[in-house]
């Protein structure tokens, strides 16, 4: 838009809503031709309160191409974009917050959108693979209850030469578990809200809750 590549919709949504009264030309391509379409923000009710939309709606699955990449470069990417994930939730400056993320019913319904691909069993091959790695990374955190905790607490107990005492260990594992198993109905709040026929309802309820609102004098 306005000369400007968009690589995510983000991008776009940030600088309509830093530049709501300004007019945008957006550079289209509509069977094999490029065009241009002039368009103006307009305020829309949206989440309980009105922001500036432009009437379009995002094609969440795209394009999509497959390439090749060597499997130590999928390692590769795979590990870097998880590190940077867990560095960008744990910033407080950072927009990624943990409800960004997903858990088992958003990962469900990412496989449920690759498998609408030509060549979706190959994509969930792919997504199996680099699923895994992000697990093998998380397991590792220094966490009771997962593998990084016992690793660390190995050397700790090597070092004090006797075993940290049961009911501390007891209590620290459970509060851990409980805290993980939040964190993962938590997220999974999120990731109902996000599934097509869901987001549709709330939609509806919105929209309906702001004609009320607009009508009450």
């Amino acid at each position: 838009f306005n000369q400007t590549p968009i690589y995510n919709p983000i991008a776009l949504l940030e600088y309509i809503s830093k530049h709501p009264n300004d007019a945008l030309v957006l550079h289209v391509e509509r069977a094999g031709a490029k065009i241009d379409v002039p368009v103006k923000p307009t305020l829309l009710p949206t989440a309980g309160e009105m922001k500036p939309r432009i009437g379009i709606q995002w094609d969440t699955t795209g394009k999509v191409s497959i390439q090749h990449p060597n499997p130590i470069e999928q390692v590769y990417n795979s590990v870097t974009s998880t590190l940077k994930t867990i560095g960008a939730v744990a910033s407080p400056k950072s927009d990624v917050k943990l409800q960004h993320l997903s858990g088992p019913v958003g990962i469900g319904r990412i496989y449920y959108l690759l498998f609408q691909s030509e060549r979706g069993w190959q994509l969930a091959l792919w997504f199996s693979v680099i699923l895994n790695v992000n697990l093998a990374i998380l397991n590792m955190l220094p966490i009771p209850v997962l593998d990084g905790g016992h690793i660390v607490l190995a050397p700790i107990e090597s070092l004090r030469r006797k075993p940290v005492n049961m009911r501390v260990l007891e209590v620290v594992q459970t509060s851990c578990a409980a805290v993980i198993i939040g964190y993962m109905l938590y997220i999974t709040f999120f990731d109902v809200q996000d599934l097509p026929f869901v987001r549709k309802k709330l939609d509806q309820l919105e929209s309906q809750s702001s004609a009320k609102n607009s009508q009450t004098p």
